[in-house]
């Protein structure tokens, strides 16, 4: 499938069996979800999809499932991300050669923002196909500034940047720049404000809440778009609510991704509802992510 990027699409949580291994049935099911919800790209591996704590084999086995099961019908984007820029590079050449649509790069994990961008330009050289840069310094750590990002944009290979700074004036910044020399789609990665996105004129999402959600967020899309903000923003709070209670949000501390899992098990896409990180569910979590599906079951079944 030629690469294309369009505005809804999601980063999916990895599936994994009850003892970490790779669960192969359950990403099957995955897989048709992405295409049933109508999302236009998928990215893997990212941190919704606990990718820096993965083994490798786990990371090279959803990759071949995604690209075998739905590479055919939507973009599937790939997280290098990793604390040192030899490990991300040869995950570039490994999903590159696999048939990934895109590299999503991020800085690898303790170094100044000046090294980040030299590393991130270097990856960006060698790759023989489009890269995507992944603004997350809560993960990283580091923080570039609008300069900083703006020179990685230049870069030929870049066609998107995702936006998961949760910064207004990084966001005003990204939308208002648009003479890059080529194109570069400027997506949010905030999964709280669709309606706002669309507004201030992002490209499109690409966040966690989309594998759940992304019928949901289509609609309020779509009607930003046409101006129809009031209803918009209702149907937004209605979404950002539905995805703060599954994630614990509103109390703490904050399960998305087990939050996640669980509601996909409930929902017969997951086998086992298994993460790396430390986030444990007690039943009242389960009876609390239950009681959300049932209140939006019209949007998320």
């Amino acid at each position: 499938m030629q690469m294309k990027i369009g505005p809804i699409n999601a980063a999916t949580p990895t599936p994994l069996m009850s003892d970490g291994a790779f669960d192969a049935s359950s990403a099957k099911k995955l897989c048709r979800r992405w295409i049933d919800v109508g999302l236009d790209g998928v990215l893997l591996l990212g941190s919704m999809g606990e990718g820096m704590l993965l083994d490798e084999s786990i990371r090279t086995s959803f990759v071949e499932t995604a690209l075998a099961d739905a590479g055919g019908q939507l973009s599937i984007f790939v997280s290098v991300a990793d604390h040192t820029a030899e490990q991300m590079r040869e995950r570039a050449i490994r999903y590159a050669g696999m048939g990934a649509s895109c590299l999503f790069l991020a800085a690898p994990v303790g170094i100044s923002a000046a090294e980040a961008v030299k590393q991130v330009l270097d990856l960006c050289d060698t790759s023989t196909i489009p890269c995507a840069y992944y603004e997350v310094p809560a993960v990283t750590g580091v923080t570039l500034t609008f300069a900083q990002i703006s020179e990685i944009l230049s870069h030929p290979n870049i066609v998107a940047v995702k936006d998961s700074s949760n910064n207004p004036v990084l966001a005003q910044a990204l939308t208002a720049r648009r003479k890059l020399g080529h194109p570069v789609r400027i997506l949010d990665g905030v999964e709280y404000r669709a309606c706002y996105s669309a507004a201030l004129g992002y490209d499109g999402v690409i966040h966690g809440g989309g594998v759940l959600t992304a019928r949901r967020v289509r609609r309020i899309w779509n009607q930003a778009l046409s101006g129809k903000i009031d209803e918009a923003l209702t149907l937004d709070s209605q979404n950002s609510l539905c995805l703060a209670r599954l994630y614990n949000r509103l109390s703490g501390p904050v399960q998305n991704i087990a939050g996640q899992k669980f509601a996909l098990k409930l929902l017969g896409l997951l086998d086992h509802a298994y993460v790396m990180v430390d986030q444990p569910l007690g039943e009242l979590d389960r009876q609390r992510i239950g009681q959300v599906l049932d209140e939006n079951r019209e949007w998320l079944a």
